[in-house]
């Protein structure tokens, strides 16, 4: 019996429908394998281009992350200032570095002053004498020169504070004696680990280990360590232990 109905209809009767011939039912395989191809292809390619996008944009975040310049220094503020403790302060610090000083930016020459500070406020506890302050005065005595600050700074300055100046050997046991009596020493420094010309440090004292403990007023990272007498006193050319007057 028949489908009735259209002449389509009928040509599909039970009676007349024929089973497909196998080289048609390869063909049908052939048709859909290629069409699954071509899904799977269209897909692995939208997929790598995402991937690509993803990529990028990952390497355009690192890239930005990696561009972005460290910080200028940051002293211990003056809230934190205290008697017998000798604070973290740098001449770069944004708050004094572009003021003037010996012909050039506090920031690139200032560190005699910023050491004479940090003994001043270790003695004292007083929070009226900044780094730039320092520069103030050594350029008033006539100690800021075209090659930075004169030694006599150190001494005629720390006078005009209330401080009392006084050369040491540099040698462990002169050192040492001075820390652990409370005094801060200031050192003039030649080439080696902290300058390749001159520069000035803190010695601030000795940790447990039996190690210096430095404030460079030029460089956080230096002043984060601690150091081995031998080391820092090798490159001293001068030494001055302080006390208050």
């Amino acid at each position: 019996m028949s489908y009735v109905g259209s002449r389509d209809a009928r040509s599909y009767s039970r009676t007349s429908y024929r089973t497909p011939t196998a080289s048609a039912s390869r063909r049908r395989r052939s048709r859909l394998a290629r069409a699954a191809l071509i899904v799977f292809l269209v897909a692995a390619i939208a997929g790598a281009g995402w991937y690509a996008v993803g990529a990028l944009a990952a390497l355009g975040h690192g890239a930005a992350a990696g561009s972005t310049s460290s910080s200028a220094p940051q002293s211990t503020p003056k809230s934190a200032w205290r008697a017998g403790e000798v604070p973290a302060l740098y001449q770069r610090d944004p708050a004094w570095a572009q003021t003037g000083y010996a012909g050039d930016a506090f920031g690139e020459s200032g560190c005699g002053p910023t050491c004479l500070a940090m003994a001043y406020v270790a003695l004292t506890g007083r929070t009226d004498l900044s780094p730039a302050d320092a520069g103030a005065l050594s350029e008033r005595l006539g100690c800021a020169t075209a090659d930075g600050t004169a030694w006599a700074f150190m001494t005629d300055g720390a006078a005009e504070l209330g401080l009392v100046a006084e050369e040491i050997p540099a040698d462990e046991a002169s050192v040492r004696r001075a820390l652990v009596a409370g005094r801060p020493v200031i050192c003039s420094v030649g080439p080696g680990d902290f300058t390749t010309t001159g520069h000035f440090i803190v010695l601030a004292g000795v940790n447990e280990r039996g190690r210096l403990v430095i404030r460079d007023p030029n460089s956080p990272e230096r002043t984060a360590e601690t150091w081995d007498f031998d080391t820092v006193l090798g490159q001293c050319r001068n030494l001055w232990a302080y006390s208050a007057a």
